[in-house]
């Protein structure tokens, strides 16, 4: 019985952590942005640069915020985990008091996404805000971060170098710890 509980329990933890995996099929398109790509991304690593499209109409390059620390998510609207985690995140992004900018990144038209012309309709009607969201129509970005699963966090110090790499959800409070121990 031990035995057939555990099985059930492990089946259970295999499909919800694989639910929101990443499938590279779709993502290999050409890259319509640009990115420094490096062989491996890890902490300690300096944090790909990249150049996106806001869901506004702005273009934002990760390397104009040298000097500051960044909150990468990386995520998608068909997620059940991502849209669990974005109350927590638009309450982190509303603190003014808060050493870090935040970014979140998604890719429209691949892997199930929403189109770009549909997605700004649908995260208005979430009741999402002060999360700034920025369209990898390629899925070069996602490919750069090595993103496997989502949704992925990645926290880079104000040096431009990755502090933390988080696979899932991370909690306000574990983002506001990592923050401080960087630079």
């Amino acid at each position: 019985m031990k035995k057939i509980l555990s099985l059930v329990v492990a089946s259970i933890a295999f499909l919800t952590l694989s639910a929101c995996s990443s499938d590279e099929k779709g993502m290999d398109s050409q890259s319509q942005s640009s990115t420094s790509v490096q062989s491996q991304v890890a902490v300690g690593q300096e944090a790909p640069d990249f150049t996106l499209q806001s869901m506004d109409g702005k273009t934002v390059k990760l390397s104009d915020y040298r000097g500051k620390k960044v909150y990468l998510k990386f995520w998608a609207s068909w997620c059940g985990p991502c849209k669990r985690s974005m109350p927590e995140l638009v309450e982190l992004a509303g603190k003014k008091d808060r050493d870090f900018e935040i970014l979140s990144i998604v890719a429209p038209g691949l892997q199930g996404e929403k189109s770009v012309e549909d997605f700004p309709k649908w995260y208005q009607e979430q009741g999402y805000k002060d999360v700034p969201v920025l369209f990898d129509t390629s899925g070069a970005i996602f490919q750069a971060y090595q993103v496997r699963s989502i949704p992925t966090e990645i926290l880079i110090d104000s040096q431009g170098k990755i502090g933390k790499i988080q696979f899932g959800a991370i909690s306000n409070e574990e983002a506001e710890k990592a923050f401080k121990e960087m630079k």
